[in-house]
């Protein structure tokens, strides 16, 4: 995971969901092409439009642990 520092996809995951659009899917230590991260999946109920999210920031990582406590 990396450090505690701003994390840019962290930024534009919780701005759409502030936005309104939903969890679609969550996988914790996703293993991606550059190595363990998380993902997150999410669709705008308005327009079906699917973006996804991954990044191993440890404060992403956070965030989508909060997210797993919510229904999706």
């Amino acid at each position: 995971m990396a450090g505690w520092g701003d994390d840019p996809i962290l930024e534009q995951l919780r701005g759409l969901i502030e936005a309104g659009w939903e969890v679609a899917t969550i996988d914790e230590d996703y293993e991606g092409p550059d190595g363990p991260a998380d993902r997150v999946v999410v669709r705008n109920g308005a327009g079906g439009e699917t973006r996804e999210f991954v990044s191993d920031h440890l404060a992403f990582h956070r965030y989508v642990a909060g997210l797993q406590g919510e229904t999706y």
